[in-house]
């Protein structure tokens, strides 16, 4: 950034701008970072280990064990493990702790809107290098792709 043709008040008042930006950036990754953190903690304290024998109905987040008529537990639509209901959050649409705190990552991290732009407006090569690679790939009938190049 050329800030020569600036005056020296409106040099520094651009800089400190800068500086503050770099600070917040900062700040906000080492949220994000410790957000991230903290659900993989959660998922590896919740997850099943295929070291210890746990029974088929059990809890998938802490292990409990679930009974035949209460508290059976019920499919997280997040990640279809069977799940207590101390370990549930939500009330009429639930998911497990660890669904939910991946949502919640996502949430304040801004993950989400990335994904769905991308999800809106894929990254696509234009249309004249789709003519062109159509041209090359059957050159039979290039010639008249070639009127549009």
């Amino acid at each position: 950034m050329d800030l020569s043709l600036l005056q020296v008040m409106e040099r520094e008042s651009i800089l400190e701008v800068l500086r503050r930006d770099k600070q917040m950036r900062a700040i906000e990754e080492d949220r994000i970072r410790r957000m991230k953190y903290d659900l993989q903690e959660l998922r590896r304290k919740g997850a099943k280990s295929y070291a210890r024998q746990y029974g088929e109905r059990t809890c998938a987040r802490c292990q409990r064990p679930l009974g035949k008529f209460w508290n059976s537990g019920a499919v997280c639509r997040g990640c279809s493990h069977r799940i207590c209901n101390k370990c549930r959050v939500g009330a009429a649409i639930w998911k497990c702790t660890v669904c939910h705190a991946y949502r919640d990552v996502k949430i304040k991290s801004g993950e989400w809107f990335l994904e769905e732009k991308s999800k809106k407006f894929p990254v696509t090569t234009g249309l004249y290098a789709k003519l062109k690679l159509a041209a090359a790939a059957a050159p039979a009938q290039s010639w008249a792709l070639r009127a549009f190049l």
